[in-house]
């Protein structure tokens, strides 16, 4: 199928990229300075909750930073350059172009964001296992609570949470410059994190990105995460990503490229 061979090549194209390794490596970097950052807190159970926490959220920008440019820089790059002219002929589908640009660089962030993940787990493990450089116990704390699931789920909803991103990237660069493209997408990432703040989640067209923060569950122990969220989570992601793939065909079908 045309859009299977077109989201492999979206695949190989931005594996090649230096940035996709480069965003790869700092980020197992800060997670090795999570790790340096627990010694600021006094207790065990903190330090372990701060890791994790923001393990978490270093795969979340990783992964954001991976979609937005890779989207936008790919399909703007196959429009400015005409080379989408070319796919067209073999023949390829407006949506399945659309849709195999937005597969083929979300699979690059799942690659990437797994790579995150486990380095995440294995800095968990870690400070589990071996403890701090200032407790006296150099055997670590293995009484310490550490929320292994709800790690794991949070890194699931975090490309559950990429995913939505990519789509958007890549249907606004149908029609925006590359660099208003991923200043738009920053945009409504940051805001939309600020008006769940204020209780304005899902507001309008802005979406609902705060829903894929765990940090609670993480946090909390009365705060744990359950399976129908998870699934509402989920749910929520196809729908998102199908409309915004669907509003980018329609505007896509009365764009000339030529």
């Amino acid at each position: 199928m045309a859009l299977i061979a077109l989201t492999r090549l979206t695949v190989a194209d931005t594996v090649r990229q230096p940035v996709t390794w480069l965003m790869t490596a700092v980020s197992l970097v800060l997670l090795g300075l999570t790790y340096l950052f627990g010694e600021f807190n006094f207790e065990a159970q903190d330090r372990m909750r701060m890791i994790a926490t923001a393990g978490v959220a270093v795969g979340v920008i990783n992964g954001l930073f991976l979609a937005v440019v890779g989207a936008s820089q790919s399909v703007h790059d196959e429009l400015a350059s005409r080379t989408a002219l070319t796919l067209f002929a073999k023949p390829l589908s407006r949506g399945s172009f659309l849709s195999g640009k937005a597969l083929g660089i979300w699979l690059t962030v799942a690659a990437s964001g797994a790579v995150v993940a486990l380095g995440h787990l294995l800095v968990l493990w870690l400070a589990w296992r071996y403890g701090f450089v200032d407790e006296h116990n150099h055997g670590g704390n293995q009484e310490t609570l550490v929320p292994w699931g709800t790690v794991l789920a949070a890194h699931a909803l975090a490309l559950a949470h990429n995913a939505v991103l990519t789509c958007i990237a890549a249907v606004l660069a149908l029609r925006l410059p590359l660099t208003a493209n991923i200043l738009v997408c920053f945009a409504v990432f940051v805001g939309s994190h600020l008006l769940a703040g204020m209780g304005l989640m899902g507001v309008v067209v802005v979406p609902a990105l705060a829903l894929y923060n765990l940090d609670d569950s993480i946090q909390l122990a009365d705060h744990p995460l359950t399976l129908s969220y998870a699934l509402t989570a989920l749910l929520y992601t196809i729908l998102l990503c199908a409309g915004w793939l669907l509003a980018g065909l329609a505007l896509f079908k009365r764009q000339d490229i030529a």
